[in-house]
């Protein structure tokens, strides 16, 4: 033991604890009034559940992986200001699927789990303070979730990020929430759209906007641009006369998270 550590008595500890802890809330206390600022601009264009979900996601993805643990701590609390009350998982592998549900929600939060994937959809569209938790996108199948977002009845769902954010390995689950999603924080875009003829790639190719395919289910195509695009911007209707029924903007990554 050291002669300062000798030197210093429990009392003098325990003072310098509550010294720190007075620190840390009143940094708590900064970061809360600049929270809701940040709210206050994000909810013009955007569902402020899913800006919450995407502006956290984005804080990692651009900071260094040692910030994780403190991070952690940020989401749930910030979700829950703007109103998250409840979690829903489904997916091919449900318990792999919590466990990464609890990772990126915590438990403040109820969390329950379904069979059947549409039925995630289904109460994220029923109530905007639900957001769902499913597997991520593999190859076109049964079971897959994301074919189910092209129906009228799901049009106002978002694919609100993905989990984990990495750099070297893809992502193990996608979230989902009521949108829109027209902000700017340096994400990437997810599009779907019809797509009998595979035109996609040239179509935006002509755009300058080089696009990474995630999966295909019969004609529907879904993407992913390294930019991020506002669901009015005028090169989708650009698009969509090239021959892309359908086109639409579904959801938002971090740049980080490439399927």
């Amino acid at each position: 033991m050291s002669d300062e550590n000798q030197s210093v008595s429990p009392d003098m500890l325990v003072a310098r604890l509550m010294n720190a802890d007075q620190s840390v809330k009143a940094a708590l206390e900064t970061r809360d009034a600049a929270f809701s600022h940040l709210n206050d601009l994000l909810s013009v264009k955007s569902s402020v559940l899913t800006a919450t979900i995407l502006s956290n996601l984005d804080f990692l993805a651009k900071n260094n992986p040692i910030d994780v643990q403190n991070w952690a701590n940020t989401l749930p609390r910030d979700a829950v200001k703007v109103g998250l009350s409840k979690v829903v998982v489904s997916g091919s592998e449900p318990i792999k699927t919590w466990d990464q549900a609890r990772a990126l929600f915590g438990h403040m939060v109820d969390m329950t789990v379904e069979s059947d994937p549409r039925d995630v959809l289904t109460q994220c569209i029923e109530d905007q303070n639900t957001a769902g938790v499913v597997g991520w996108i593999t190859s076109a199948g049964s079971g897959q979730w994301w074919p189910m977002m092209n129906e009228s009845k799901f049009h106002d769902l978002r694919i609100t990020g993905a989990w984990p954010v990495s750099r070297d390995e893809p992502p193990l689950a996608a979230i989902i929430a009521k949108g829109p999603i027209d902000i700017q924080l340096g994400h990437s875009t997810l599009l779907i759209a019809h797509d009998d003829h595979h035109r996609v790639g040239r179509a935006f190719g002509e755009m300058d906007l080089p696009v990474h395919e995630l999966s295909r289910a019969r004609s529907l195509v879904l993407f992913q641009i390294p930019h991020r695009i506002e669901e009015s911007d005028p090169r989708l209707q650009a698009a969509k006369v090239s021959g892309l029924d359908g086109l639409r903007v579904v959801g938002a990554l971090p740049n980080q998270n490439i399927g």
